[in-house]
């Protein structure tokens, strides 16, 4: 089972005896917004692999909540720290 998966059904919710798939994958969603926001220097590759779901879902997940990242390898966040600190 994957982390995503995993993470979905951790936040289920059960209402009248059914489990209730939109307020979990909302929550899932929102953990991974989490791992977005708080891990800024890995790539949507490395957070789906850590998390065990799709690059586009990842994606898809940052593009929602408005987290994106910076694109490029010449970006700011792509840049080690001492280049970082140079240029400020």
């Amino acid at each position: 089972m994957s982390r995503y998966s995993e993470i979905k059904k951790a936040t289920a919710e059960v209402v009248n005896l059914r489990v209730v798939k939109k307020s979990n994958t909302v929550r899932a969603h929102a953990a991974i917004r989490d791992v977005i926001v708080a891990s800024p220097n890995l790539l949507y590759q490395q957070i789906a692999g850590l998390l065990g779901c799709s690059r586009w879902l990842v994606y898809r997940v940052a593009a929602e909540f408005g987290v994106r990242q910076a694109r490029g390898a010449g970006s700011p966040s792509r840049q080690p720290e001492t280049k970082r600190s140079a240029n400020d």
